[in-house]
């Protein structure tokens, strides 16, 4: 052994060996050096905990799975630098890449593992057994799937998804040198993929639900459409549009979806208008406007009883109101009137003018979108009407 000037160096003897390693154990004894120690890993612990809420705050704000990934693997990369992080889906017997960041996630498609067998690799592993897998070193693990010894990573972490007792897939954080993680960050991983499995279910909970709201709605429609075919079908029409306009003018995901519901409903109360009156091939009389002008109130009166919708009866009740205060039935004007009601009054207006009626064939997108910029300001909200422009204009 040489000393950098490149004498000859003796090995150190027992004596000196035993005063090393003494030396050793009193540093550790050290009680600054425990302290600092000590310090340390409450910092990281904080940081990840820190991370762990934020993310789940993070996922509570969306339905869509798809978003709620790409928001993990995002905040694992930006907070840890990961040379990978990556979430893929069970598929039956496979697992499917659905988001991905880091430095090797830019060259994960030349690759076969965007998708992978259960049957192999790490990650099906994991898939298989529902069991965290921390991989100090992959050139060891006999389940680890060489890709290149360029680019591989040297350590693994992979944990099992499950949302409702069941596996969902597995998140997969993989480093470029061996001896990368350890058993806090395997805690911090699967406290991750807990709240990322728990986020899952409820999406799917609210998908359920949605998909039993619509159900109901047909229900309710259905009731009209046994009465007149041309109201249930443009209550379907002017919903998609009202939905399309209400995400325009900047509302989130949930209220423009009660604005579909309302836009749906609007029409309801016809059930309690006589035939004769809803499908008199001529002009109505006094008599049978006020009638037919009643269907506002029965409707909103019906959607209040069901709990999941009553919320929006009031956009049902006031979407025949005016932005002058010559609508009914409360003749509300301005912004009296709910945003929901005002986006409906457009796109009914819009849809009427464009759909045949038993009393006048239906006119063209430019006639429908000239009569409702003259009713900007007096009949219909100038805001809405330009959002109604941009979309179909």
């Amino acid at each position: 052994m040489l000393d950098l000037q490149g004498n000859q160096l003796l090995p150190p003897s027992d004596v000196e060996r035993r005063r090393r390693a003494e030396a050793l154990r009193h540093h550790k004894a050290d009680p600054r050096t425990r302290a600092a120690g000590a310090r340390s890993e409450v910092a990281n612990l904080r940081c990840e905990l820190r991370v762990a809420a934020h993310l789940t705050a993070q996922l509570a704000e969306t339905n869509d799975v798809a978003e709620m990934a790409e928001t993990v693997v995002s905040e694992l990369n930006e907070q840890f630098a990961y040379y990978l992080a990556a979430i893929h889906r069970l598929d039956e017997d496979v697992l499917r890449l659905v988001a991905s960041r880091g430095e090797l996630a830019g060259v994960m498609n030349e690759f076969l593992l965007v998708e992978q067998s259960v049957q192999a690799g790490v990650n099906g592993r994991v898939a298989r057994t529902g069991e965290t897998a921390l991989v100090a070193d992959t050139m060891s693990d006999l389940d680890y799937i060489v890709r290149d010894m360029a680019t591989d990573p040297r350590s693994e972490l992979s944990v099992p998804i499950f949302s409702d007792g069941h596996i969902w897939g597995v998140l997969n954080l993989e480093a470029v040198e061996p001896n990368a993680f350890d058993e806090a960050h395997a805690v911090l991983a699967e406290t991750i993929a807990g709240s990322l499995g728990a986020a899952i279910h409820r999406a799917r909970l609210v998908d359920e639900l949605h998909h039993s709201f619509t159900t109901t709605l047909a229900a309710l429609t259905g009731a009209v459409e046994t009465k007149d075919d041309s109201t249930a079908v443009h209550g379907h029409d002017v919903a998609e549009l009202a939905e399309r306009i209400a995400c325009r003018l900047g509302l989130g995901v949930a209220d423009a979806r009660d604005v579909r519901y309302a836009a749906l409903l609007h029409d309801v109360g016809k059930i309690a208008v006589p035939s004769e009156i809803l499908l008199k091939p001529d002009a109505l009389d006094e008599a049978e406007w006020a009638v037919m002008r009643s269907h506002a109130e029965i409707g909103a009166a019906l959607v209040s009883r069901i709990d999941a919708f009553s919320h929006i009866a009031d956009a049902v009740r006031h979407h025949h109101e005016r932005i002058d205060g010559a609508g009914y039935p409360g003749r509300l004007q301005g912004d009296e009137i709910p945003l929901a009601a005002r986006i409906i009054a457009a796109c009914d207006t819009f849809d009427a003018i464009t759909s045949d009626r038993p009393y006048r064939k239906a006119r063209s997108v430019e006639e429908a979108l000239a009569e409702l910029r003259s009713a900007a300001g007096s009949q219909l909200d100038p805001r809405v009407v330009d959002a109604l422009f941009a979309e179909v204009g």
